[in-house]
């Protein structure tokens, strides 16, 4: 039984739950800050596999720090069950927001730092592997920080993973190369980017389906899906989240950021030039 009670920290309720944590809302002594307890249900010697997980998670997130990825606080053990103290992100996921269409501008920016964290991530070569709207917490700032390193790996690791036959992620958000049994990748990660990017100015999925098998032939083998004219002017960086053939994405998330800041100019000129 997980323990309720943290050195350090006083626990104020229960979040939520996953198989192998729980996820509590606590206050830190001293400075009663808000932060979010994720402790271990099973002890190392009870699930080893779990454990070294829970500390994997730890090390991608603590390599990683930039103002686009959560910030871990400390870790340690509550009794013989490991925890971590993270950051607590008041207005919860970017899963909420995409119910309803972003205005573009907000969309971009979401873009612009997610993109940002992403090359942090990538530049330690580490690969998430479940970037979706879920996995995207909100700050009380609006500003937006990716979460959930628990199915990240290192690049070199990747491919054995590949030969397992094991596939991380979750399927709308998951790259045709990955559905034919390859590797993850950056680029994988910025084909997930694209999925969420298509939802953040739609409220809608790219590539809707009835089951999984449907779904799959889908991110193989149906056309990027066409925006609005309204919206034209994303499409480029759609496209190049969203190319079936990796070597046509963009090559990494500082080149789409790149694009990105394209994009921004494009549109300043113009609003500028209007009469």
């Amino acid at each position: 039984m997980t323990p309720v009670e943290v050195e350090g920290y006083r626990l104020v309720s229960q979040l939520g739950e996953g198989s192998d944590a729980r996820a509590w809302l606590a206050e830190r002594d001293g400075d009663h800050m808000t932060v979010v307890l994720k402790i271990l249900k099973t002890t190392p010697a009870e699930n080893i596999g779990a454990f070294q997980s829970f500390r994997q998670e730890h090390a991608f997130i603590a390599e990683s720090r930039h103002a686009g990825v959560a910030e871990i606080f400390g870790h340690g053990f509550a009794g013989q069950y490991p925890y971590l103290a993270m950051e607590y992100f008041p207005r919860g996921s970017l899963k909420d927001a995409v119910q309803s269409a972003l205005v573009p501008r907000q969309a971009m920016a979401v873009l612009a730092q997610l993109a940002g964290a992403l090359a942090q991530i990538h530049a330690n070569r580490i690969v998430h592997r479940d970037l979706k709207p879920a996995n995207v917490l909100v700050r009380e700032d609006g500003t937006m920080a990716i979460a959930d390193f628990g199915v990240a790996a290192r690049l070199e690791a990747v491919a054995a993973d590949a030969k397992q036959q094991q596939v991380y992620g979750s399927p709308h958000y998951l790259a045709p190369e990955l559905i034919r049994g390859e590797p993850a990748s950056r680029l994988t990660d910025i084909y997930s980017l694209g999925v969420l990017f298509y939802e953040m100015l739609t409220a809608a999925k790219p590539f809707p389906a009835n089951n999984i098998r449907e779904l799959a032939q889908k991110h193989l083998n149906t056309p990027v899906p066409r925006l609005p004219e309204s919206l034209g002017d994303y499409q480029a960086l759609l496209d190049g989240m969203l190319a079936k053939d990796p070597s046509q994405r963009f090559q990494s998330a500082q080149q789409l950021l790149d694009s990105v800041d394209d994009v921004w100019t494009r549109l300043a000129v113009r609003a500028a030039q209007a009469p």
